[in-house]
Parts: C-alpha cells; sequence; structure tokens
C-alpha cells in the first residue's frame, strides 16, 4: 500500500508527541525523587533517635549520620576514611544508626546488638572500631571475645545479648533507614542531606564544610 504525503506528516507529528509524553514523564518523575536524594532535606525526627550513639557536640552545627552493617565491606573501607574525617573535625557530630543487611550478612544483626550493648556500658565508640577491624570475626563468641578486649563488663554483656535486650532498638534503626530512603551501606546524611559524592576524606571535608557554609 502506498503511504502518502499526508500520512508520513501524521506519523512524524505522532512520534513527535510521544516522545513529549515520554520525555515529560521523566522529568516529571525526577521531580518526586525518593526522600534521601541530592539537596532534599529528610525528616530529622527519623534520622537521629536519642539512643543514637553519637561523638562530638551534642549540639553542633553539621550532623553526620552513618547508616551502616558491621559486615558489609563497603562500610569497612569507609570506615579508616570517618575516622580521618572525624578527627579533623572536633566541632562535628558523627551519628551511627544500624542497618545490617540480614539477608546477606549472616553476622551482621548479632553484631548490631552487641555495639549496643557496649554502648550501654559506655565503650560503643571502641567496640564499633573493633568490629570494622575485624569484620572476619564477627560470630557470637567472638563478640564476647572482643567485649573483655575493650574493658566491657561481660557478664552484662553477654546477658543483654542472649536476652536480645536491643534487637528492637535494631529494628527501629532500619525501619527508619527504610523510610528515609536508606537502599544499602554504607549510607551518610549531612545536615539531613543525603551524601552521594565519593566516599574520600576530601570529598566528604567539602560536603562538610559546604554544610558550614550553609
Amino acid at each position: 500500500m502506498e503511504i502518502t504525503t499526508e500520512t508520513k506528516t501524521l506519523i512524524g507529528v505522532l512520534a513527535v508527541t510521544i516522545l513529549i509524553i515520554v520525555a515529560g514523564g521523566f522529568f516529571a518523575g525526577r521531580g518526586n525523587a525518593p526522600a534521601g536524594s541530592v539537596d532534599e532535606v529528610v525528616d530529622s525526627e527519623r534520622l537521629v533517635r536519642a539512643h543514637s550513639p553519637f561523638a562530638g557536640p551534642a549540639d553542633a552545627a553539621v550532623t553526620v549520620v552513618e547508616f551502616a552493617d558491621f559486615q558489609c565491606p563497603a562500610c569497612g573501607s569507609l570506615h579508616p576514611v570517618l575516622e580521618l574525617v572525624k578527627e579533623a573535625n572536633p566541632d562535628v557530630r558523627f551519628v551511627f544508626r544500624q542497618f545490617p543487611l540480614t539477608q546477606i550478612h549472616e553476622f551482621a544483626q548479632g553484631a548490631a546488638e552487641a555495639s549496643l550493648a557496649a554502648n550501654a556500658q559506655g565503650k560503643f565508640w571502641e567496640y564499633h572500631d573493633l568490629l570494622f577491624e575485624n569484620q572476619s570475626q564477627l560470630t557470637r563468641d567472638d563478640l564476647i571475645t572482643h567485649a573483655g578486649t575493650v574493658g566491657l563488663d561481660v557478664s552484662r554483656f553477654t546477658s543483654e545479648l542472649d536476652e536480645a535486650v536491643y534487637r528492637s532498638e535494631v529494628g527501629d534503626d532500619r525501619t527508619d533507614g527504610n523510610i528515609l530512603g536508606v537502599r544499602g551501606t554504607p549510607t551518610l546524611y549531612i545536615n539531613g542531606v543525603q551524601y552521594q559524592d565519593q566516599y574520600s576524606v576530601h570529598g566528604l571535608q567539602a560536603a562538610i564544610d559546604s554544610a558550614r557554609g550553609k
């Protein structure tokens, strides 16, 4: 069948119309990006809870929140980077939230609960550091050994692990993370905005300096 000039013109108009509709939908979708996208400030009440361990001034002008999994290799790689950033920024508050990826990390839940048991005895960061520095040693026996290494009351620590005292707090962190848009670990927020640049000292320092300026 011969295609007339009028038919060709109509087909061209329809094609352009379809392209416009598709493009419009794409850009409209970007306007409704999930929580934690660039420049979007998330719900501060879900970002930091009363039980959340933190280092630095409680009234700091800049707060860095990390959602992490103690068995996550990427979190382990980020750990020394964050340590350098903490040392260079004593005026910044660094908050740790639990986000164990239990589907793929067998020991992540136990490590998360153990870190909060250490927190209850005022030794969260010492224990936190030891877990990240020994990611291949996160069995229950390992967790108890680590407790002794950092000087915890091992009897109390073991009892709280056995009774799952901190399981609900870990669950609350996971729930908050899911609602905020955390999809994996590590995920960082700086003054409520999800950090999406390179996990490097330079990149993090630039983001912190920018937050100070605001």
